[in-house]
């Protein structure tokens, strides 16, 4: 049985770090609460950067085993020529079909607004590959270029699809198809892609089944906030179920309350990553810190 002494206060164990740092390491520290602040702060950071480190290289690692080929992506913005795999990329990585964007709709996108997509592909060599299931895209994936000896093909990994919006969030509208987009005479429209629109409508975010978890969304996250900061719009939207709350939220993403989109029956969340917002926020933290 173990023994507990009362009145000896708090055990090792019950006291944070901070109380810990200031107990132990009297005589290296400042008395001055600022400066122990400052040197808490520091080491929070330190073991951050750590963790992520560890991570990132265990995300690494398990992608280099999964593939067992060289993991050098080609991060590039779709076309309609990428049909195929971006509609059986959907399809594999959305197992709810309701929560699916359709094929009339990609076309749509992929044909209208290509500078608003983005894929990771990667060259894949089918002899160098065990297993090709692996790829949800594999069987749609188009040779790197004819007559090469190795048949190697271009496979889609991930992709994020959008169309821009006049709206900073994402409405029914926005995500809908104009009934005459391929005519010669198209007319103006409210619904889809609007030219004048500032804001991105992000309608699909899907990994590779079987490499979800190896920072492939993160990747392309990253990379497509960049690209359209980069091409002049003003903030990202897009819709989620509660659940991923909490993982958009990682990128700068604000949830700004229920949204009233009704696709699929409804009960989303508006999220929104606004550039004015997000760089005053760095600004911040950087002086700050």
């Amino acid at each position: 049985m173990a023994a507990h002494s009362q009145g000896a206060g708090p055990s090792p164990a019950a006291l944070s770090l901070k109380e810990i740092l200031k107990s132990e390491n009297a005589e290296a520290f400042d008395d001055d609460d600022e400066d122990l602040d400052d040197e808490f702060a520091d080491l929070q950071r330190i073991q951050s950067a750590k963790r992520r480190e560890a991570r990132d290289m265990a995300n690494k690692c398990r992608i280099r085993e999964l593939l067992r080929i060289p993991f050098a992506p080609n991060i590039r913005p779709l076309g309609i020529y990428d049909i195929d795999s971006v509609v059986a990329l959907e399809h594999a990585a959305f197992h709810n079909p309701e929560h699916q964007a359709s094929r009339k709709k990609m076309e749509y996108r992929l044909s209208i607004c290509p500078q608003l997509s983005m894929g990771i592909f990667l060259t894949v060599p089918p002899d160098r590959v065990e297993d090709t299931s692996i790829f949800a895209t594999f069987d749609t994936a188009h040779l790197v270029e004819t007559g090469r000896p190795d048949n190697a093909k271009t496979v889609l990994l991930a992709h994020i699809v959008g169309t821009a919006s006049d709206s900073d969030i994402v409405t029914d509208k926005a995500m809908e198809v104009p009934g005459n987009w391929k005519g010669p005479k198209r007319s103006e429209s409210d619904k889809g892609h609007l030219l004048d629109g500032r804001t991105v409508c992000l309608h699909s975010l899907a990994v590779s089944p079987k490499l979800q978890g190896c920072e492939l969304g993160k990747l392309i996250m990253k990379s497509f906030l960049q690209h359209v900061k980069n091409i002049g719009y003003e903030r990202v939207a897009l819709i989620c179920q509660e659940y991923l709350i909490g993982y958009y939220e990682r990128f700068g993403f604000k949830n700004v309350g229920k949204s009233k989109v009704e696709f699929a029956g409804g009960g989303w969340v508006d999220m929104v990553f606004d550039w004015a917002t997000h760089s005053a926020a760095v600004t911040t933290n950087t002086v700050s810190s």
